[in-house]
């Protein structure tokens, strides 16, 4: 009786070590350290209540005076409506009326600096188109997409491109820029002047201009030059002749072969294949200009020959057809296109092909212009897009 309860405990006691043996999968020797630190289990990361959230208890000491009083000027940023901040919610009725007599005293100053400014004591001759002559373009904001109908029936999508506040700032002579031509700083919409350098800003008091948001450079011909402080509007253009756009496409950030170079990927039933590039066929490098996963987007992307249908004088808008890159409120560098067809080689031609040269100078400064300008082949919405024959004989 004694020897069988001896081989059933030890029988027992064999069963449970092999049972720790197999519980744990590694070195041997490693497993007593293990089994005496064990890990905790059930171990979550703390997530705030949807009621504390509510409640806003998180913001409780940082809102809060020393009676724990919260007030009411300060809010969560998560609480917030769009923009999420709300820059004049402590000012007050004079704290409105010092900004506006500020803003006012700017203004004034900047017209004083704009008529006492050295460049308009001369006056800048305006010469005659030439063949090879270059001229200035201008700086729009992208606005959308609309569609346009034509007469015959048809339509295609154009693009929106409002021309604000667009003034020369700086003119560079041939010998100034690289002794081959010349160029033009251009800039559009204007903003504060606290987030610009010293010389861009003596760029734009020289020109008694306010500062601008963006500046594009264009190479221009010495007899298309234009006097700094110049104003350019949307009748810079004429419609009917093609321009080139440049602006910055939409930043995706690192992606695939497949979104970056629309490659097909792997086989639905590949194993471990499904979106990568497959094989590099080089022998052990990468050839330069291989198609690869990169950053996409975010570079000045060109598109030319784009064809102007249609003005709007009063907003400044020009109506482009088709697309180009960049998303909407984004700064565009509009000039004349640089198709070799397209380009005028007499001056009938230069009038129908090419905006006004150097820039739009009203005959009289009284002149009124229409609001909309079209091109020919535009159907207007307006007139009738059905015209029924006269049945009267």
């Amino acid at each position: 009786m004694l020897a069988s309860r001896q081989r059933l405990f030890t029988s027992t006691t064999k069963s449970s070590c092999c049972f720790c043996e197999r519980e744990f999968h590694g070195n041997k020797k490693y497993a007593a350290k293990r089994h005496r630190t064990p890990r905790p289990k059930n171990v979550f990361t703390p997530v705030e209540p949807v009621n504390a959230v509510k409640r806003g208890e998180r913001f409780a000491v940082r809102y809060t005076d020393k009676y724990g009083v919260r007030s009411d000027k300060f809010v969560p940023v998560h609480k917030l409506p769009a923009p999420r901040w709300s820059w004049d919610y402590d000012l007050t009725k004079d704290n409105v009326d010092f900004l506006s007599e500020i803003a006012r005293n700017y203004s004034e100053n900047l017209q004083t600096e704009a008529t006492n400014a050295p460049l308009n004591d001369e006056l800048w001759p305006v010469h005659d188109w030439q063949k090879d002559s270059k001229r200035c373009g201008a700086v729009g904001i992208k606005l959308g997409v609309h569609p346009i109908w034509f007469k015959d029936g048809s339509y295609c999508n154009s693009t929106l491109i409002q021309i604000l506040d667009c003034n020369v700032v700086k003119y560079f002579s041939k010998e100034e820029y690289n002794n081959k031509t010349a160029a033009l700083l251009v800039g559009a919409k204007n903003a504060s002047p606290f987030y610009r350098n010293e010389k861009y800003a003596q760029f734009c008091r020289d020109a008694g201009i306010p500062m601008k948001a963006k500046c594009f450079r264009f190479l221009v011909t010495e007899n298309a030059a234009l006097k700094p402080g110049t104003p350019i509007n949307a009748m810079h253009f004429r419609v009917g002749q093609y321009v080139d756009c440049l602006a910055k496409s939409i930043g995706y950030g690192f992606q695939g072969v497949m979104q970056r170079w629309k490659m097909a990927g792997g086989h639905p039933h590949a194993k471990l294949w499904h979106r990568r590039i497959g094989s590099l066929g080089a022998g052990g490098k990468v050839i330069k200009g291989k198609k690869m996963p990169g950053q996409l987007g975010g570079t000045y992307e060109n598109i030319r020959g784009l064809k102007v249908l249609r003005i709007n004088t009063k907003y400044n808008v020009i109506y482009v057809k088709g697309r180009f890159a960049g998303h909407i409120n984004q700064f565009v560098k509009i000039c004349d296109t640089s198709v070799g067809r397209l380009q005028p080689n007499t001056e009938e031609e230069a009038k129908r092909l090419i905006g006004p040269f150097p820039r739009y100078i009203p005959i009289d400064s009284n002149e009124e212009l229409p609001e909309e300008i079209y091109h020919d082949s535009v159907h207007r919405m307006n007139d009738p897009s059905i015209i029924l024959p006269s049945t009267e004989k």
